[in-house]
């Protein structure tokens, strides 16, 4: 991926994913926790939806010479996506479901 600084030094959108990533984790792990087990699963199947359609985008993106600038909002978006699915994975295992 990037090396998540543009030329005027500024986060790019990569960088900028992962800044929300991690301010966004505490809130939806108390989101998730609310959720019933039907709720957290409903989240996990939307949210490995989401990351999958954007992982074949990725995919695409490689084939394609990923190392452009204009294919950083991508690898931001898998980060993010891959985020989610991983929180919602993590709040169903807190609290002993598969």
């Amino acid at each position: 991926m990037t090396d998540m600084v543009d030329v005027d030094g500024e986060l790019d959108h990569q960088g900028m994913a992962i800044e929300l990533i991690d301010a966004f984790a505490e809130r939806d792990a108390a989101g998730l926790a609310a959720l019933d087990a039907a709720g957290r699963a409903a989240q996990v199947q939307a949210r490995q939806a989401l990351y999958d359609y954007v992982d074949r985008i990725w995919e695409d993106a490689k084939v394609n010479s990923a190392a452009r600038p204009d294919w950083n909002a991508v690898a931001g978006l898998g980060d993010l996506t891959n985020a989610l699915v991983e929180q919602a994975g993590q709040a169903q295992a807190d609290v002993g479901e598969d």
